[in-house]
């Protein structure tokens, strides 16, 4: 197939692949009720699990960085999905912790693969792309189409786990298995420069990579950003059920109440461009500060013993502002960590950026973990708004001279790569 017919293939069926294999249906309304409740695994436990998990993740950049450079983006994504799916797999059997730890090292290779992949082939078909057909629009388009289909399943998943908690394990395994098949229909772009990489060029390339990311002022502030923010983007997500847990939110609820939230994220990441146009360089202070307010907000309400029905809907609306703005982040950041790229460079980039996010989520996981030891979730809440807000203000004055620059402001060091002897 000719590259222009395969770059546009690529787009036409990208927004399907990351629909179905995104976020794992069925699955992330119920699986801390699935562990705690059906498995009996401790709460604290499940977090501290989740910061194994990001340990597997920085272990396996390398070797997954390499994978994608020996055999390009398309297999790689068939087998970091096939991995992912294997993990779900393994959740009908987890009962201990030490299960789940080795059910997540396969998740963690496959999300390490997936991620890098994904977003590698997208630009390498997006990378002459202008309006709804740029990288930043079907990569939204796509998590618009996860988000419905997470709104969906996650109500059909609060009611089937009352049924039997099994099912939507079972479903959600059906639907990765649907993703690994999309994920086969893909074209790789690059086909005649994958099988004449040696492994050893592999390794230097990767090298250099790594060194360029590190060693510009850009990437590196914006890295700094990221494995804080998303560090506690991760760690609320298990939060927030344990929240409704201590609220006595019943599970069929669960899926109402996590549906509703995800059509929020899919209207509002159609916007991120115009948050972005709006804000400028601004963009990332408008979201950060925004959550970090909503998460201390939840955190005095629902520890000030109020009437039950005015803490829920003041819980409910604070969600509402965290959602709003997590889909457009997501997004926003696979942009600002692939602008000034090539494709001699790119997987490098975003392969630095997630090992660096994960040894953040390591850290707040744990701090997390320890945080629901000692606290009710409401107050942990509170800590973390507080705590998060003074972090996140300081590294943002770090940033302010460094990212969000017009391309000539920029040191040409800090967003020009070039190859050894070049």
């Amino acid at each position: 197939m000719k590259p222009e017919i395969a770059m546009k293939y690529n787009r036409r069926i990208f927004p399907y692949y990351k629909g179905m294999g995104w976020d794992p249906l069925f699955y992330s309304a119920i699986i801390f009720l699935f562990l705690t409740q059906v498995k009996e695994i401790a709460p604290a436990k499940v977090m501290y699990a989740a910061s194994v998990y990001s340990i597997f993740i920085i272990i396996l950049q390398i070797p997954s960085s390499i994978l994608i450079e020996k055999i390009g983006s398309r297999k790689a994504l068939i087998l970091g999905t096939s991995f992912i799916a294997i993990q779900k797999i393994m959740m009908l059997f987890a009962n201990n912790f030490t299960y789940l730890v080795i059910a997540y090292f396969m998740s963690a290779f496959g999300n390490s693969i997936r991620d890098i992949a994904r977003n590698t082939l997208l630009y390498d078909s997006t990378k002459n792309c202008k309006g709804k057909n740029s990288f930043g629009n079907i990569n939204a388009k796509g998590s618009s189409l996860s988000y419905i289909l997470n709104a969906i399943t996650s109500i059909i998943a609060g009611y089937l786990f009352l049924i039997n908690p099994y099912i939507p394990i079972i479903l959600c395994i059906f639907t990765q298995l649907l993703a690994v098949i999309i994920a086969y229909r893909f074209e790789d772009i690059k086909i005649e420069k994958i099988d004449n990489t040696t492994i050893s060029e592999c390794i230097i390339n990767l090298k250099q990579g790594f060194k360029f990311s590190l060693r510009s002022k850009r990437l590196k502030a914006l890295f700094l950003f990221t494995s804080i923010f998303i560090g506690i983007l991760d760690m609320i997500s298990t939060y927030e059920k344990s929240l409704l847990t201590d609220l006595k939110i019943s599970s069929q609820y669960f899926g109402i109440i996590f549906a509703i939230l995800t059509l929020v994220q899919c209207f509002s990441v159609r916007y991120q461009d115009k948050i972005h146009n709006t804000f400028k360089n601004r963009t990332l202070t408008f979201i950060s500060i925004s959550i970090f307010i909503s998460f201390i907000i939840v955190g005095i309400v629902t520890n000030l013993n109020l009437n039950f029905t005015f803490t829920i809907i003041m819980v409910m609306i604070t969600f509402f502002i965290y959602y709003s703005f997590r889909g457009p982040y997501l997004i926003l950041e696979d942009i600002y960590v692939t602008n000034f790229t090539n494709s001699n460079i790119r997987a490098q980039i975003i392969s630095t950026n997630n090992l660096i996010k994960n040894i953040g989520k390591i850290i707040i996981s744990f701090l997390g973990g320890l945080l629901l030891e000692f606290y009710t979730t409401g107050t942990a809440y509170l800590i973390v708004g507080i705590v998060g807000l003074i972090i996140i203000l300081l590294v943002l004055k770090y940033m302010k001279k460094r990212i969000g620059l017009n391309p000539e402001e920029y040191n040409k060091k800090d967003i020009t790569f070039n190859k050894l002897g070049e």
